[in-house]
């Protein structure tokens, strides 16, 4: 039997989103993929800062608006501190000018609520693989070439 990487060594994820019921919609959909393994939960940046710095996640999957600190200040404090963590944010909006604020953190990817079912672990895959660029659904990327 042979094993693939990702059988010895999942990809660990941390989830930082305020609302619950998103918070165990995600761990559900990442749990039943192979190879991905949900590490911890938090409810705002304040908590995921945390979290990223105790239990070292490969990814941070980071909602951007959350109380306490929203995503962005959390991203920015992650950077000062010089936390190698892939971050892969996550939001509501897909207007340009909200969407390059957060590319200009230094994310490994931004995806839309709407479209998280359908993209969200080929997107933390791809990111985990090493992606050269930021990841950006195709409908994301159409969008924001419509505003130039």
């Amino acid at each position: 039997m042979s094993h693939s990487r990702e059988d010895v060594d999942p990809v660990r994820v941390l989830l930082a989103d305020d609302h619950p019921g998103v918070r165990l919609g995600l761990r559900k959909l990442l749990e039943h993929e192979p190879g991905l393994t949900v590490v911890g939960e938090a409810q705002n940046g304040h908590e995921a800062l945390h979290l990223t710095e105790q239990l070292t996640p490969d990814i941070l999957l980071l909602d951007i608006e959350m109380p306490v600190m929203n995503g962005i200040e959390a991203i920015r404090r992650l950077r000062e501190r010089n936390v190698d963590i892939n971050i892969l944010a996550i939001g509501s909006h897909d207007a340009k000018a909200y969407i390059q604020e957060i590319l200009n953190c230094g994310v490994s990817g931004y995806i839309v609520k709407d479209e998280a079912a359908d993209l969200l672990t080929q997107a933390i895959r791809q990111i985990h693989q090493g992606a050269t660029t930021t990841w950006l659904s195709r409908q994301t990327q159409d969008r924001l070439s419509r505003y130039d």
